[in-house]
């Protein structure tokens, strides 16, 4: 039998904004008249405000105080109790928060997973912060609860990100696959170095334990160093096999213009800053590894670059280059396959190993009040059952890893480092494990499965043709979008959309360029700009939304133009 909310102005509130919970509350618990929790919110410098515990809403005032202060600052309760929620209707502030543009409400259910991911894709904003009330505190959940958000939050965040910033990608892209015609395919590398050890070599200030065993074992085992940890070795007298470069932002040029090895090959990702390549007169090897998105496989897809990418199998929360060169170690067959310099924590609260930036030591107090969601500073143990600092990028990173090698039985995978670990992956001394280990000329091998593997110098051709077509595009784009803002100024009193805007939009989405470099772009924003979908309610909303769509892509076009970023 239903239950009844006669006369409950909450509930009709709830009703129209939350319909799905008023079929779940007809099968909550009875609850009983419990005085409201008293709430005192912890605010911060973040843009999204989670409680924990709908007990949270008798803070509305101070609430309600923060979010005007910013309109795009939101507050969401989460709340796992139905009964709660029904306590809730009932309480002083329920009517102002369920009429707040700015305040949400989320039934989560067990896994909490799911729902999660829906609420931040709504919100996919980097400084989050998460506070519980003094009840749901104390919960076992709570703790895996914010751990969980954190890390939804860090993968949904920078996907969201990579889509919303193409057109600032572009600009690496288009210049780095220039570079495919000059450069030998990587991916041949496959089943080449079957049973070779592999060094797998981080930054973290535990690499320099590893550096007198690394120039003793050059000729026994290959010896992969991605980003930071290039500069480390070098500056250090250890040069790398084979260097791999993957981080789209100009830091990555700073830090590789220091190191002091320029001549070692380079295995780069397309979505790599251009930059890098000031800093390294050695052979190029292009990588597929699916990280430069639409465009990049539009131009793999032209020249019949087929090969299957290397690193997807590791899952959403591989976001490093460490994990990109464990995917191309196993790729190339080695085994077995170890971590030095992998701290993944703050050990002795330095960030990086020495001579990798000028100013490595780090301030816990500082850390604690970051609010970026990929940063929060966390106390782990590590392989010694030692307390350290580590954050949660790097527990996402070491569980990713773990992960990859439970998938992978057949090869063996060794922790050489002193820092947080990784679940079910054997720790030892990189002295211990390398023993027996065999003498092998691998510069030479590698050399000369680089000339046998190159590509082929006449893709320059098709690739100049095809940006050609694309930049021609991208004109027509922006002609569209021009008139799709005029058509939607012009229809103020009408109903939209109009048969005009239908015929525009489909054209829209036909055009080459939007599905070559921009195919999520335009659904990211229908779903950023009206996360509540209110455009579907009334024309008004509707026309609001037009505007805000379009004259988004007109400024994205305009860049792309004026930047000359397609070339």
């Amino acid at each position: 039998m239903e239950k009844s909310f006669v006369g409950n102005n909450s509930l009709d509130l709830l009703s129209e904004r939350y319909p799905e919970l008023i079929f779940l509350l007809n099968f909550s618990s009875p609850y009983e008249d419990l005085p409201e929790e008293e709430f005192i919110p912890e605010f911060k410098a973040v843009e999204v405000f989670y409680i924990y515990g709908i007990g949270g809403s008798s803070a509305y005032s101070s609430l309600k105080k923060w979010v005007l202060e910013e309109k795009t600052r939101r507050v969401v309760f989460l709340e796992d109790s139905l009964s709660a929620i029904e306590r809730f209707l009932s309480s002083t502030y329920s009517e102002q928060i369920l009429q707040d543009s700015q305040m949400f409400l989320s039934y989560l259910e067990e896994p909490y997973e799911k729902k999660i991911e829906e609420i931040v894709s709504n919100y996919p904003v980097e400084h989050v912060f998460i506070q519980a009330t003094s009840s749901y505190r104390k919960r076992p959940q709570f703790e895996q609860l914010c751990l969980q958000l954190l890390r939804i939050t860090t993968v949904v965040h920078a996907g969201t990100t990579e889509i919303l910033k193409s057109h600032h990608m572009l600009a690496n892209l288009m210049r780095n696959i220039s570079r495919w015609p000059h450069s030998f395919l990587a991916n041949r590398f496959q089943g080449q170095f079957v049973n070779v050890p592999a060094i797998i070599c981080g930054a973290g200030p535990s690499l320099l334990d590893a550096i007198g065993p690394l120039k003793n074992l050059h000729d026994r085992a290959l010896i992969l160093a991605g980003g930071s940890a290039i500069t480390a070795l070098s500056n250090q007298g250890v040069t790398p096999h084979l260097n791999i470069a993957a981080d789209p932002n100009f830091e990555e040029f700073e830090r590789l213009k220091t190191a002091s090895a320029y001549e070692t090959s380079l295995i780069y990702a397309t979505r790599v800053h251009p930059d890098i390549w000031n800093t390294c007169n050695g052979q190029m090897g292009y990588l597929v590894s699916d990280t430069g998105g639409t465009c990049e496989k539009h131009f793999e897809n032209l020249l019949g670059i087929d090969h299957q990418a290397v690193g997807p199998d590791l899952g959403m929360e591989a976001l490093s280059v460490t994990t990109l060169s464990l995917a191309f170690a196993v790729e190339m067959g080695c085994n077995p396959i170890v971590f030095v310099g992998v701290d993944l924590s703050y050990t002795g609260m330095q960030r990086y190993a020495e001579k990798v930036v000028s100013h490595s030591a780090i301030d816990p107090k500082t850390l604690q009040e970051n609010t970026q969601a990929s940063e929060k500073l966390l106390r782990r143990k590590n392989v010694k059952g030692e307390f350290v600092y580590t954050t949660v990028k790097w527990i996402m990173e070491s569980e990713c890893i773990a992960s990859f090698a439970k998938k992978h039985k057949n090869c063996r995978f060794i922790n050489a480092t002193n820092g947080l670990g990784f679940k079910d992956i054997e720790n030892s001394s990189l002295e211990e494990v390398s023993t027996d280990w065999k003498p092998i000329d691998l510069h030479a091998a590698i050399h000369q499965k680089m000339q046998l593997y190159r590509l082929d110098p006449r893709f320059s051709e098709a690739i100049a043709s095809e940006k050609k077509k694309l930049h021609s595009s991208v004109l027509r784009l922006q002609e569209m979008t021009l008139r799709m803002l005029k058509i939607t100024h012009e229809a103020q009193e009408v109903s939209i959309p109009t048969a005009k805007m239908i015929l525009l939009e489909f054209d829209f989405q036909e055009e080459l360029a939007l599905n070559a470099l921009f195919p999520f772009l335009d659904s990211t924003l229908d779903r950023l700009l009206d996360p509540c979908e209110k455009r579907k309610k009334n024309d008004k909303e509707m026309l609001k939304h037009f505007l805000g769509k379009y004259n988004s892509w007109k400024e994205i076009l305009e860049y792309v133009i004026e930047q000359n970023l397609i070339g």
